[in-house]
């Protein structure tokens, strides 16, 4: 009698799981062309990383966010998908962005603007599923 409870909940248990993966499998992609964006310019991203990680990602973190900053390099990524790199106070890091769609013509020192989900800071800050704002 107590094998058989043990199995049933445990029957449970796996289709529970299985339910659960089907639903995060099937879940839409998020659009962060239609999510508003936190505004913050690159330098104060970077320096709110810098300075307590944990406090920035409370405010930053899977959120999506509009960053302002000067164009440091351009590059392509394993995928072919378009890095933009952005300036910060620090020589060597800044805010790194990878586009979800080719943003067009960008040029190194211009002042630009995109949106994307901040997923926290590896060196640089980095930013996915960008899209170009201005």
């Amino acid at each position: 009698m107590r094998k058989k409870k043990i199995l049933v909940l445990f029957v449970i248990a796996i289709l529970c799981a299985i339910s659960y993966g089907v639903y995060i499998w099937n879940k839409p992609a998020r659009d962060v062309v239609k999510e508003a964006g936190i505004k913050v310019t690159a330098i104060e991203i970077f320096d709110t990383y810098t300075k307590d990680e944990v406090a920035a990602d409370k405010l930053y973190l899977n959120k999506a966010i509009e960053v302002t900053g000067v164009v440091s390099d351009i590059k392509k990524n394993q995928e072919g998908k378009t890095v933009i790199y952005l300036q910060s106070d620090d020589p060597v890091f800044g805010i790194n962005c990878t586009f979800k769609e080719e943003p067009g013509a960008i040029d190194k020192g211009s002042t630009v603007t995109f949106k994307g989900i901040c997923t926290g800071l590896l060196s640089d800050v980095i930013i996915n599923q960008g899209v170009l704002v201005k």
